[in-house]
């Protein structure tokens, strides 16, 4: 049975939540906002499926590199709507023209990031650009099973800790229709930090909400844990990495680099 009791030892990627046979593991969130698995004792069966398919119990052998690639959409639109060089849409168009899915993140009406899938190339374009949040996974992991068993082609995008996560709850089972994609990562910011940004720029969320959740550092974490720090007001893009902004603005913060356990889990890493 999951039970966590040094938050570092958990990444969230939701593995037992949906591995769980009896659906008695649910994540809640902590003061930050990140989610961490809550077993029903009594309604848990004790079979242990929750510990085989934790990446954190079961270390793998990191995959060996094949190759290093430079590579750049030659699109310059696509490109421009992109990130970095562009490279997702390319991949998701050629998983989407041979039949299969493609799983990424996506923001939802109030801002939050939710994994969800596309078979069409029209819901593929919400995935594009970074999110610089750790999505909601939601039952991905199970959906992405499910057409991996049908034999079709899957494109499944995410951070490190999700990856690692899809493959063990995959149980390490080499499946050649999947591309595991994921991405250079420095750890997550806390979508405390991400809802007050909202409220504060954009008045996105209810004041009292966001005394309830602390803005601090990033799980496991991108920063220095900060209590309460003065989020001033700043010209900046929407879409700029909210952690760089807390770097700028908050005293005693640092960069650390984490989650060193799920380096190399990715079929194709982006950088």
């Amino acid at each position: 049975m999951i039970h966590i009791t040094d938050k570092k030892n958990c990444c969230g990627c939701s593995a037992c939540v949906q591995r769980c046979p009896k659906q008695c593991i649910r994540l809640e969130e902590d003061t930050e906002g990140f989610l961490y698995p809550q077993v029903d004792e009594e309604t848990c069966i004790k079979c242990g499926l929750c510990e085989k398919v934790c990446t954190i119990l079961n270390q793998t052998d990191k995959l060996s590199v094949l190759e290093v690639l430079a590579v750049k959409n030659p699109n310059d639109e696509e490109r421009m709507n992109s990130s970095s060089g562009g490279v997702f849409l390319p991949l998701a168009r050629e998983v989407i023209n041979q039949g299969g899915v493609v799983f990424g993140a996506v923001y939802d009406e109030i801002w939050e990031v939710h994994h969800v899938y596309a078979e069409k190339i029209e819901d593929v374009y919400p995935m594009m650009g970074s999110k610089y949040l750790q999505s909601k996974i939601g039952n991905s992991f199970k959906d992405a099973e499910r057409f991996l068993k049908q034999g079709r082609e899957v494109l499944f995008v995410g951070s490190p800790c999700q990856i690692a996560g899809l493959r063990t709850y995959l149980r390490n089972k080499q499946y050649p229709n999947l591309l595991a994609v994921d991405f250079l990562c420095h750890g997550v910011p806390s979508p405390g930090v991400w809802r007050r940004y909202l409220a504060e720029t954009y008045g996105g969320y209810d004041a009292k909400e966001q005394s309830r959740l602390q803005a601090t550092a990033g799980k496991n974490s991108v920063l220095s844990s900060v209590k309460s720090p003065p989020l001033r007001r700043t010209k900046i893009p929407f879409c700029r990495p909210i952690y760089i902004t807390i770097i700028l603005l908050c005293e005693d913060s640092f960069p650390t680099f984490t989650c060193v356990h799920h380096v190399m889990h990715a079929s194709v890493k982006m950088a």
